[in-house]
């Protein structure tokens, strides 16, 4: 295998690549990279332990939904535990039941027994649609930030992206790292999280975006939209909802849990866009693309866990 590195250069905006096939979508998949998962909900929602979502107690403090942006609630989360479950876009990841946009993902279905009988078996609604966005090299600290703060206590969004917040270089330099640490959470519920700028998929326009579009994230160089099929809740007596009666029978009540705190969430990816400087036409690979003379663009992001990312890599070895 012979790995060569040449010059780092910054992909081109505008040049995106619309796949059309479900091998394309699982390819973009293969090397499980770093996503940010983001959703766009309408309506009120409960949350994976039947609660509506009012308020939610935490050991710090207590947090209150973000408001909506015109009746819409825009949400973004770091999601590394993803893969691939077969060649034609389907996928599956784990999520913690707490998390807020578990709350987005897994919804409860109410009916006049659950109301009644105050619970009884969890049954999740398929069919939510939500993005995911594949960030590169020089988007780690922003990736942190996004899985720093619960989209529960204040949009991670800027409100204003035409302007960035001027701070001092040595904001931070005489603060102990519990002090560092709130001052940037406060920094953050005021002004969002910074180069996070919603785009509609298969662009890095963010004025274009409709308010109620579901969208994906600028810098990133790859845009997945899915949809859940399927979802089997933290307890073996949950039941698994599903998109047609097939995945719906029998055997979805077979299915054992993962433990009492996750949800399995099984996906399809129903359309794609990939960056072409991140595309190989001729093998479908989903690679950082060699330009003449050994150029290429910023490797896209994999992670080792404790806040620590790794770099895919490609080998150009096609011999």
């Amino acid at each position: 295998m012979n790995l060569k590195v040449g010059t780092v250069t910054k992909p081109s905006p505008t040049e995106w690549i619309h796949l059309q096939s479900g091998k394309e979508f699982s390819r973009l998949l293969y090397t499980n990279p770093v996503c940010l998962l983001a959703t766009s909900s309408s309506h009120p929602f409960k949350n994976a332990d039947g609660n509506s979502d009012r308020k939610v107690s935490s050991k710090k403090n207590d947090l209150q939904p973000q408001p909506p942006h015109n009746n819409r609630v825009r949400n973004v989360m770091v999601l590394s535990w993803l893969t691939a479950s077969n060649n034609s876009g389907r996928f599956l990841f784990s999520i913690h039941k707490t998390r807020y946009s578990t709350q987005l993902l897994a919804r409860r279905r109410v009916d006049e027994s659950d109301e009644i009988n105050g619970g009884g078996n969890c049954i999740y609604e398929a069919g939510v649609e939500f993005s995911l966005s594949v960030p590169v090299k020089g988007m780690e600290e922003m990736v942190k930030d996004v899985g720093s703060i619960s989209g529960r206590c204040c949009s991670k969004f800027q409100a204003d992206t035409t302007t960035v917040p001027q701070q001092p270089e040595d904001m931070y330099d005489n603060l102990s790292n519990r002090q560092r640490k709130k001052q940037k959470m406060d920094n953050i519920k005021s002004n969002g999280i910074l180069g996070l700028v919603p785009v509609p998929l298969g662009s890095d326009d963010d004025t274009t975006l409709e308010e109620s579009d579901l969208f994906a994230i600028k810098g990133t160089v790859a845009h997945l939209r899915c949809r859940v099929y399927a979802l089997l809740g933290p307890q073996s007596s949950d039941n698994l909802d599903a998109t047609n009666e097939k995945e719906s029978g029998a055997n979805a009540s077979m299915h054992p849990a993962i433990d009492d705190g996750h949800i399995l969430i099984m996906a399809q990816v129903v359309d794609a866009y990939v960056h072409s400087s991140y595309w190989d036409p001729n093998k479908l690979l989903f690679r950082p693309v060699r330009k003449e003379g050994g150029q290429t663009v910023p490797p896209y992001l994999t992670f080792f866990g404790s806040q620590t990312f790794g770099y895919v890599v490609p080998s150009y070895d096609d011999t």
